[in-house]
Order: structure tokens, then C-alpha cells, then sequence
């Protein structure tokens, strides 16, 4: 009797054993299906952003057209919002007569004040970042100028691009790399201060040594 009763617990702890490890399994596969559904649900969300993010430039230029702007066909073939510009491509551009050959130009610079006492471009006009969308409906006309914005790397100018474009702004340049890049001459610099070494010659020869 001892002897059935030892089997049967045996048998009971090996059915036990196997359905603990199957459940173990089974618990393993749910969980990768999950960080398999988890990663699908991931692409289709990245997937819809870019879509609403190709279609959000061709969205906005039918609105313009719509109330009478006319749109840069260029902008409209490439899915863009505003021009792109390498420092050194506007620094070899005629800046005064405008940078489309159309339009008169101005500059925004969109750094901090105490950046842009530092040194700026000819005639840039400030307006920080933070303060842009307090400022430019005021101050920015957005079809009698063309409008190139600038920073220091091209971050901040970008996101004042982006802004600027959603809020009818079809004359944009942005100046991608910023004046890390720019070669040419900042109003506001600071001079150079050169200081003249003379030689101990010179020096005993002019004091008669």
C-alpha cells in the first residue's frame, strides 16, 4: 500500500513538475508576444507621424494658395516648408538685393540679446526664440521680405523655422549651420586688440643704449 501511495505521489509531483514547466513556457511566449506586438504598435505609430509629417507641408501650401499666396514651386516638389542655406552659401550671396531676387531681405536672429551684442549679422533684427511668437505677427511681414534666421548652430533657428512656416510664413531661409560656420564680418564684434612686441634692440637703440 505504501508502495502505491509513493507512485502515485511520484506520478503526481512529475505531472506537477511538467505542468509547471509548460506553463513557464507558455508564460515566456506570451511575454514575446507581447514585445512583439509592443514593437509593431511602435512602427505604426512612427509610420502614421511620417505620414502626417509629409502631408502636413502640402496641407498648409494648399491653405496659402487658397487665400491668395503664392506658393515657391520648389518647396512644393521637395514636401518643404522653408529654404535651406549653408552659411557659406549666404555668405556669398549679394544679401542686399534679397535673397530670392524678388523680394527685399531681412535677417532674424533668434539668439538671446546678450548673444547678439556679442556679434551678429548687418542688420539682423532680435527676436528670441522664447519671445517669437509674441513678436512676429507684429514685426515680421510675412510677403514683402524674405526672411533668413539664424543662431549660433542652426537648432534654434530651425525650430523658429518650423513655427514661423505653420504660421504662413512662405519666405523662410533657414541658415543651417549658423554662424559656427559664418566666415564673414559680425556687426558688434568685438575688435581685435593687436599689441606690438619690440625687440630689446630696438628697444636699447631707441633709448640710446
Amino acid at each position: 500500500m505504501d508502495a502505491i501511495i509513493s507512485g502515485i505521489a511520484v506520478v503526481g509531483c512529475l505531472f506537477a513538475a511538467g505542468v509547471w514547466m509548460y506553463a513557464r513556457k507558455l508564460g515566456k511566449q506570451v511575454e514575446q508576444l507581447k514585445r512583439a506586438q509592443s514593437a509593431i504598435e511602435l512602427k505604426l505609430k512612427a509610420q502614421l507621424q511620417e505620414g502626417r509629417s509629409l502631408v502636413e507641408p502640402l496641407r498648409l501650401q494648399l491653405a496659402a494658395v487658397a487665400t491668395g499666396e503664392i506658393v515657391p514651386s520648389e518647396l512644393i516638389r521637395e514636401g518643404r516648408l522653408y529654404r535651406k542655406v549653408s552659411a557659406e552659401e549666404e555668405g556669398h550671396r549679394q544679401m542686399g538685393n534679397g535673397a530670392d531676387g524678388q523680394r527685399e531681405m531681412i535677417r532674424l536672429d533668434v539668439r538671446t540679446a546678450q548673444e547678439y551684442e556679442r556679434g551678429h549679422l548687418a542688420g539682423a533684427m532680435l527676436i528670441p526664440l522664447e519671445e517669437l511668437e509674441q513678436r512676429c505677427g507684429a514685426e515680421i511681414s510675412k510677403t514683402d521680405y524674405a526672411v533668413v534666421v539664424y543662431c549660433d548652430n542652426g537648432e534654434r533657428s530651425r525650430l523658429a523655422c518650423d513655427y514661423l512656416s505653420r504660421q504662413g510664413y512662405l519666405n523662410l531661409y533657414h541658415l543651417s549651420d549658423g554662424l559656427q560656420r559664418w566666415t564673414g564680418v559680425l556687426e558688434g564684434e568685438p575688435p581685435v586688440n593687436l599689441i606690438q612686441i619690440q625687440s630689446k634692440a630696438s628697444v636699447s637703440e631707441f633709448n640710446g643704449i
